[in-house]
């Protein structure tokens, strides 16, 4: 993802919403949003060059994790995986299921939200960090934690006002269209928004999930919706 929200226990109706939008090189080969088949319990889109995920839900325990990358560093392509990062905290299992902060310099730069009933917020950027989330609306996008982010704000507000308005979380997706907000939503024939992903947890501890999936030049590339308990 590279701008995301998340409301933490503080919509009386829909205990954890998430919402963002995921920008990505247009050539680089992505499944659609799905139960993986894998038997990992994963529900997530599916990045197919590197194999990992930059946002799922954990079906049996709930656990959700998303993940964005933060711009002005060079990437290193012998460090960890950030989509592997995600799918093991996910599953709970492997060498990054419950990461420590020295971990986190193992990963290219990165800021990450997970949730499974506490929240918590990671980052290696500017330095590695892993801090609980206090209830409330929080948003990360492609900056150090520590700098202003317009873009994560304008995402944050929209969240808090529906949480304010304790309104339906599915209209967020409109919010995060080029039409309704092109800060938001990057148009691009190389390089632009792919996904525009909701994650809503019921107080029953029901799942929505919506992806909204986009081609070049922002086409509706079509949209998967899917109903879940956890557990």
């Amino acid at each position: 993802m590279c701008v995301v929200a998340l409301a933490h226990r503080v919509h009386p109706d829909w205990p954890l919403i998430l919402i963002g939008n995921r920008d990505e090189f247009h050539a680089r080969p992505a499944a659609a949003l799905a139960a993986w088949d894998d038997g990992s319990g994963i529900v997530a889109g599916r990045d197919l060059q590197a194999g990992g995920t930059w946002l799922g839900v954990h079906r049996p325990s709930g656990r959700i994790v998303v993940v964005t990358n933060v711009r002005g560093a060079t990437p290193d392509p012998a460090k960890e995986s950030r989509g592997a990062l995600v799918v093991d905290m996910l599953r709970g299992d492997g060498r990054f299921a419950d990461p420590a902060a020295p971990d986190l310099d193992r990963f290219n730069a990165f800021n990450l939200f997970a949730a499974n009933g506490d929240a918590r917020l990671l980052t290696n950027r500017p330095k590695p960090l892993i801090a609980a989330l206090a209830p409330g609306v929080h948003a990360l996008a492609n900056e150090p934690v520590d700098q202003p982010c317009p873009r994560a704000e304008r995402l944050r507000a929209a969240l808090a006002a529906v949480v304010e308005a304790r309104a339906d979380p599915e209209g967020l997706l409109d919010t995060l269209t080029a039409e309704s907000d092109p800060a938001l939503f990057l148009l691009g024939d190389v390089y632009g928004t792919r996904a525009s992903t909701l994650v809503a947890i019921a107080a029953n501890g029901d799942v929505h999930m919506v992806e909204r999936r986009y081609e070049k030049g922002g086409r509706p590339a079509g949209t998967t919706a899917l109903n879940f308990p956890i557990g």
